[in-house]
C-alpha cells in the first residue's frame, strides 16, 4: 500500500539518483557556454519560454488532479490524454504560424525558425503527461528519476556534440527535442498506459475544477518564470537576455536537481495525509527543516564563489553576469522554499487560496519589471529578487493557516540550517578575500572545500533536535539503500 511506503527513501531516490545526471549536465553545460555565444543563448531563451509553456499548458493542472484524487480509472485517464493532445495540438499550430511575428517582434529574426521547429514540443510533451502522473501517484520515484537521469544525459551529450560540430543555438534546440520524444515513448512503455482517442465529459466534470484552478496556478508560475526574460529579451537585447538567461539557469540547476525533486515527492506525501492536520504539521515542518540544510548551504556557497566560478569557468565574456547572477542566487534561496509550501497548499486543496496570493505576486514582479525596463540587468535580478521574497511570505502564511501552524515554529524549523550556512558563508568569503584572491579552476575548488568543511563542522557541533534528527536520518537511511537493510 502507498501508505506504507516510507517517505524519505522514496526522497533519497527521486534526488540522490538525478545527482551524476546534474554534474554531468553542469559540466557539459560549462563547454557548451564556452563553445557557444552569449547570443545563442539569448535566441534558444526567448524559444525557451515556448518549452516551458507547452509543459505547464499541455496538463491543463491534470497532471496534480491524477496525483491528488488518486484516480485509476482508464477512462479518466484517456479523457485527461486527449484533452491535452488537442489543446497542444492547437498551441502547436498557432505558434508555427505566429512564430514569424514573434521574431520580429524580438527583433531577432533567427527565432522564427527555431520557435517552428520547438512547436513540435507541445505535441510531444502531452505524451508524458499521464505516465508521470501515475508513478508519481504510486510514489514510485525511483521510476521517476531514472527516467529524468536518462533525459540529463542524453540532453547534456546531444547538445554538447552538436554545439562542437558548429550547430550553434541549434545544439540547443535539438538537444531538448530529441531527448523529451525519446523519454516520452519510454515512460509510456513502462507504465503500459498506451493512449488512445476518448474522451467523455461527465466523467471529468469532478475534477475540471481542481483542474481549471491549478491550470490558471501553472499560468502564473510560468509567466512568473518568464516575465523578466521577456522584458530583458525585448528591451534590453538578446545578448544581455543571454546573460541574464545564463544566471537564471545556472541558478536554477540546484533547485531543479534536488529541491524541486523533494517538493514533487512532498506533494505525494501531503496529498495522501491531507486529513490528518497532526501529521501534516510535523511532516511540513521537518521539510522545511530539511531544505534548510540543503537550500541555505548551496545557494549561499554558490554566491560566495560567483566571480570564481564565471572567470574560471565561463570565460571573461561571462562577466557581466556576476552580480545579476548573485542576486538572483539570493532570489532562489527564498524560491527554494516556495515549492514546499506550494506542495502543502495544493495537497491539502488550498488550491484557490494558492493561486490568488501567486497572482497578486506576479502583479507585482510584471510592475517593477515595466517600471525598470530599461535599466540593466542587474536591477531586472532585483525585481525577481523582491518578488520571490514576496511571494514566499504570502505562501508559507497561507500554510500555516491551512495546517494551524504557528509562524515561530516554521522559524525553528530553519533556524538550525541557516546559522550553519551563515557561518559556512563566512568562512568561505574570507578564505576567497584573502587567502585564494586569483581567478582560478583550483583556487575556486580549494574554496569550496573550505565552505564544506566549514559547514560539517557547523553541524556536527549543532545541537538542535532538527540537526540531531538530520544527522541520525541520514546516516540510517543510506545504511538502509544501500545494504537493503
Amino acid at each position: 500500500m502507498i501508505e506504507s511506503r516510507n517517505t524519505r527513501v522514496q526522497l533519497y531516490w527521486n534526488t540522490l539518483v538525478r545527482i551524476p545526471a546534474q554534474i554531468i549536465n553542469f559540466v557539459i553545460s560549462i563547454l557548451v557556454a564556452r563553445i557557444l555565444m552569449p547570443r545563442d543563448f539569448g535566441i534558444m531563451g526567448i524559444s525557451m519560454m515556448l518549452i516551458g509553456y507547452s509543459n505547464l499548458f499541455t496538463n491543463f493542472g491534470f497532471a496534480e488532479a491524477i496525483i491528488q484524487k488518486n484516480i485509476h480509472d482508464r477512462k479518466i485517464l484517456n479523457s485527461i490524454f486527449t484533452f491535452n493532445l488537442f489543446i497542444s495540438s492547437l498551441l502547436a499550430v498557432g505558434f508555427y504560424f505566429a512564430a514569424g511575428l514573434i521574431a520580429d517582434f524580438f527583433k531577432t529574426p533567427e527565432c522564427m525558425k527555431v520557435i517552428r521547429v520547438m512547436s513540435l514540443v507541445f505535441i510531444i510533451s502531452s505524451f508524458p503527461v499521464v505516465p508521470s502522473s501515475i508513478l508519481r501517484r504510486d510514489m514510485n520515484f525511483k521510476v521517476v528519476a531514472v527516467f529524468d537521469l536518462i533525459q540529463a544525459v542524453l540532453m547534456s551529450v546531444i547538445t554538447l556534440l552538436l554545439a562542437y560540430k558548429g550547430f550553434g543555438y541549434w545544439a540547443l534546440v535539438y538537444g531538448q527535442i530529441v531527448p523529451l520524444t525519446i523519454i516520452s515513448l519510454l515512460l509510456c512503455v513502462k507504465v503500459k498506459f498506451f493512449p488512445i482517442l476518448y474522451y467523455k465529459n461527465n466523467i471529468m466534470k469532478e475534477i475540471y475544477n481542481f483542474g481549471g484552478w491549478n491550470f490558471f496556478r501553472v499560468q502564473l508560475l510560468f509567466i512568473s518564470q518568464h516575465v523578466d526574460r521577456f522584458i530583458v529579451g525585448k528591451w534590453l537585447g538578446p545578448v544581455n537576455l543571454g546573460f541574464y538567461d545564463k544566471a537564471i539557469t545556472l541558478s536554477a540547476t540546484p533547485y531543479n536537481a534536488l529541491i524541486m525533486n523533494i517538493n514533487s515527492v512532498m506533494f505525494s506525501s501531503f496529498s495522501i495525509d491531507k486529513e490528518n492536520p497532526t501529521r501534516l504539521q510535523e511532516t511540513f515542518q521537518k521539510s522545511l527543516a530539511l531544505l534548510s540544510f540543503i537550500n541555505f548551504p548551496l545557494y549561499l556557497g554558490l554566491i560566495a564563489v560567483a566571480p570564481h566560478f564565471v572567470h574560471s569557468l565561463l570565460g571573461n565574456k561571462w562577466v557581466p553576469m556576476i552580480i545579476p547572477f548573485q542576486i538572483i542566487l539570493t532570489g532562489f534561496i527564498f524560491r527554494s522554499f516556495m515549492g514546499i509550501a506550494t506542495s502543502l497548499n495544493v495537497g491539502v486543496g488550498m488550491y484557490k487560496n494558492q493561486t490568488v496570493r501567486s497572482f497578486f505576486s506576479l502583479l507585482i514582479l510584471t510592475v517593477l519589471c515595466i517600471l525598470f525596463r530599461n535599466q540593466n540587468i542587474a536591477v531586472i535580478a532585483s525585481c525577481f529578487m523582491i518578488f520571490c521574497i514576496l511571494d514566499i511570505m504570502l505562501l508559507i502564511g497561507l500554510s500555516c493557516r491551512a495546517i494551524n501552524l504557528r509562524h515561530l515554529r516554521i522559524l525553528q524549523a530553519i533556524f538550525p540550517g541557516l546559522m550553519s550556512s551563515l557561518f559556512m558563508y563566512f568562512i568561505t568569503v574570507a578564505a576567497s578575500h584573502f587567502i585564494f584572491q586569483a581567478y582560478s579552476i583550483i583556487n575556486m575548488f580549494f574554496i569550496i572545500f573550505v565552505g564544506f568543511i566549514a559547514f560539517i563542522l557547523s553541524i556536527t557541533l549543532n545541537h538542535s533536535d532538527y540537526a540531531r534528527e538530520f544527522r541520525s536520518n541520514l546516516i540510517k537511511d543510506c545504511r538502509k539503500i544501500l545494504y537493503r537493510e
